[in-house]
């Protein structure tokens, strides 16, 4: 058998180097598209998760009992009149204390979580406590508990598994907390805006009027917007600090889809804006609501 002669080093150079350079380019060229598909499958979980609306929160154990009801007083500005006697007539229930639970949404640096809360309200006490879970797949990432006690504001956070642990008090996380309360109330427990001595109402025009609250030994306010048609309550604005930062923003609550849960219309839908953004940070969905029932307790407000 002839055998072929062998090849000098030079050619073998020379063929090999165009194989080795075509193989590595093949696998580079897979690795690629193994990383950009796995970016894309976990690019598409995430955003997959984010369309998984959380579980609603069991209704209250208590159920509303049979609520007293209070005239309507004749010195209120025509606007916030109307209000009262569109949604309730010419008298409104008496409410000391509420709880109200939801779904909606929250946006977290520009990415929205679905969330769900709970909220407690002690309406001559002037306290409440609101709980918030953001959610993936169903399931808590963020919990943000906000509360106002004894004057005091406090904002809680955590998650993350566990690399999360803030907490956010001072005055001006008191300012903020007392006008978002005040706002709620607004909403759902309209009488302690005509029982509280220290809370007054002042005409600003014919579809708004001006919400005066205490805050401390001072004041603060709201301007609420009527609808000139129905009568309800469609936009609060005020001036409030935001976290910590060093000036207040204007910030404003918007009220819509009123419906009457256990015979108090309330609103269904309250997104929450802070105007320099132009666009809501979070939309709440009220789910289910009871008034005078025990708001104290674990996982309530503490006593």
């Amino acid at each position: 058998m002839i055998m072929p002669p062998d090849p000098s080093p030079d050619r073998i150079r020379a063929q090999s180097v165009p194989m080795k350079k075509g193989r590595g380019t093949r696998i580079l060229t897979r690795a690629a598209l193994v990383a950009a598909g796995s970016v894309a499958v976990l690019a598409g979980a995430g955003w997959l998760g984010l369309q998984v609306e959380p579980a609603s929160h069991p209704p209250h154990p208590e159920r509303t009992p049979e609520l007293n009801e209070i005239e309507l007083p004749s010195d209120l500005p025509d606007p916030v009149r109307r209000y009262f006697r569109a949604t309730y007539g010419d008298e409104i229930p008496s409410i000391d204390t509420a709880v109200v639970w939801g779904r909606g949404e929250f946006s977290l640096n520009g990415l929205w979580f679905p969330a769900r809360f709970k909220s407690y309200y002690d309406v001559p006490g002037r306290t409440f406590r609101r709980d918030m879970e953001l959610t993936w797949f169903g399931r808590p990432v963020f919990r943000g508990r906000d509360t106002f006690i004894d004057g005091k504001g406090a904002l809680k956070i955590t998650g993350l598994f566990g690399l999360v642990d803030l907490t956010y008090e001072g005055e001006k996380i008191d300012q903020g907390a007392n006008l978002a309360m005040w706002g709620e109330l607004l909403g759902y427990a309209p009488s302690a805006l005509l029982l509280d001595p220290q809370v007054s109402w002042e005409p600003v025009d014919v579809n708004t009027a001006r919400l005066i609250v205490p805050f401390g030994e001072a004041e603060d306010s709201l301007r609420v917007e009527f609808d000139p048609e129905t009568g309800y309550m469609t936009r609060m604005t005020g001036m409030r600090y935001r976290g910590e930062e060093a000036e207040k923003t204007p910030w404003c609550g918007e009220g819509s889809s009123w419906r009457v849960v256990r015979g108090i219309e309330m609103p269904h839908r309250l997104p929450g804006v802070w105007e320099d953004q132009g666009e809501p940070y979070v939309v709440l969905d009220l789910g289910g609501a009871e008034h005078d029932v025990d708001v104290y307790g674990p996982e309530r407000i503490p006593r």
